[in-house]
């Protein structure tokens, strides 16, 4: 029994209080909830990406093969509080390892931090003699040899670096390219290396 009902005339409406309602008001109705459900999806819009937690202001990062490179917000106070960070693993062979080296470009240290940690790591670049660490945990190089290797690092093309924990020992070789690109993009920032 379907009836249909031209606009205007009043149609019973089932409630317990027995109210009528045009079908023109019904319509208007469903036309005011559709434009109140579009404005609140678009608020909703405007409003969420204010919750997401926003980066530090200034804050500068770049990313170049597996190479991830870091600054902070201020290039003109002198010598940046920048790092550059590779990470490198091995998997397979009964044995895992998951490290990474890290350069922090203010104090020209150098170190190499993992799982299982580091008890040892020996780091060469291209043809040079390797330099050691010898630290549990965060195997830092000493800051003589690391500064000859950030050198060595601007223009090698093989980094080969070992690893020594409790568990045994990692071999790895990486190449410095994302370390070159990170470097230009640093300067290209504005910032002053301690190197140059």
């Amino acid at each position: 029994m379907n009836a249909v009902i031209p606009r205007g005339q009043l149609l019973p409406l089932p409630s317990r209080m027995g109210s009528v309602i045009s079908a023109k008001s019904r319509n208007a109705t469903k036309m005011n909830g559709k434009r109140l459900r579009t404005a609140a999806i678009f608020l909703l819009g405007l409003w969420v990406p204010t919750l997401a937690p926003a980066p530090a202001l200034g804050e500068q990062k770049f990313r170049s093969d597996e190479w991830i490179t870091e600054c902070d917000n201020d290039p003109g106070r002198g010598i940046p509080d920048c790092s550059i960070t590779v990470p490198f693993w091995q998997a397979g062979g009964g044995q895992n390892g998951s490290f990474a080296l890290v350069v922090m470009l203010q104090t020209g240290n150098i170190g190499i931090v993992g799982q299982p940690f580091p008890v040892t790591a020996l780091l060469r670049v291209d043809k040079n003699p390797p330099i050691e660490c010898r630290q549990t945990r965060y195997c830092v190089f000493p800051s003589t040899s690391a500064l000859a290797v950030l050198k060595q690092l601007k223009v090698g093309a093989l980094i080969l670096i070992d690893v020594y924990t409790q568990r045994g020992a990692f071999s790895f070789s990486l190449t410095p390219k994302g370390y070159q690109a990170g470097i230009a993009k640093i300067r290209a920032w504005g910032y002053r290396l301690l190197t140059d």
